[in-house]
């Protein structure tokens, strides 16, 4: 990763915390919803394939997610430069 900072304020980290929670939620239960499909699709029943949600990225993906929210625990408060 390169070396390069950016500033946020103080009060966007929870914020930005809550969403990639609710994407990490949103991509585990879209894998819930494939697995229950496979699983109903083994013992023989039909499964509406507009039911199944479309598998939008890799499974690395879930890791993408706590990677992004452990970089948020880093983050240090900075003095603003004086004017």
């Amino acid at each position: 990763m390169a070396s390069e900072m950016v500033t946020l304020p103080a009060e966007a980290i929870p914020h930005i915390r809550r969403m990639l929670v609710v994407g990490l939620h949103s991509y585990g239960e879209c894998d819930r919803i494939r697995q229950e499909a496979r699983a109903a699709e083994g013992m023989g029943q039909a499964v509406d394939p507009q039911l199944t949600p479309a598998m939008l990225s890799a499974e690395y993906e879930t890791a993408a997610f706590a990677e992004a929210l452990s970089w948020l625990d880093y983050a240090e408060p900075v003095a603003e430069a004086a004017a």
